[in-house]
């Protein structure tokens, strides 16, 4: 199986991404670099009240800890608990967060729907979240949130987590990083095309 620096580099060299996008994605692939090795740069849950990240910046202490907020988007790789149940699962999500608790986070996963849904997706949110922090009645109207609502927990969390940055993010979710287990990403997509 390809990895994601691999499918990255031959989306960028084959012409799947445009011209116009391609030192986005260069950026992109080089943070994905960063998730290669042994250090745990993990979400924490060491405070309820707040969502936690450690600092990926080497030059900052070891133990900083950076708030992640609400409409902020995160990938990273994931063992999900519940694997050997679930129908399918993405092992590389790309999430928007819309909640934490002590033990687990909510993420809206783009890589549920196919990319022109997930633009779709993204200019609704970004709507939603630009006017302050929305009510989950707010977001729940939103008809193609349904499929990508998913809840993670901090302690599955493989390796690094990657912060987008906000002028990133209409490329990386255009990006083929999903990496779905059990399933295709079309039928994925199929499926969740047929719960909105």
């Amino acid at each position: 199986m390809a990895s994601l620096l691999d499918t990255l580099t031959k989306a960028v060299s084959g012409g799947e991404v445009k011209d116009r996008a391609r030192r986005s994605a260069k950026w992109f692939q080089d943070k994905l670099k960063g998730l290669k090795g042994e250090a745990k740069n993990r979400f924490s849950s060491t405070n309820p009240d707040k969502f936690y990240r450690e600092s990926p910046n080497k030059i900052a202490p070891t133990g900083l800890k950076r708030t992640a907020g609400f409409g902020d988007l995160y990938c990273y790789h994931y063992d999900p608990k519940y694997k050997k149940t679930l129908p399918y699962y993405d092992a590389f999500p790309l999430i928007m967060l819309i909640g934490s608790d002590k033990d687990t986070f909510l993420g809206c996963n783009f890589h549920y729907l196919n990319p022109r849904f997930r633009a779709i997706l993204l200019d609704k949110l970004n709507a939603k979240v630009g006017k302050g922090i929305p009510k989950w009645k707010s977001l729940s109207k939103i008809k193609e949130i349904a499929p990508t609502i998913k809840r993670y927990r901090f302690d599955h969390i493989d390796k690094k987590v990657i912060q987008i940055e906000e002028d990133e993010k209409e490329i990386a979710i255009f990006l083929p990083l999903e990496r779905f287990r059990k399933s295709s990403k079309s039928s994925v997509w199929s499926d969740s095309k047929g719960k909105f």
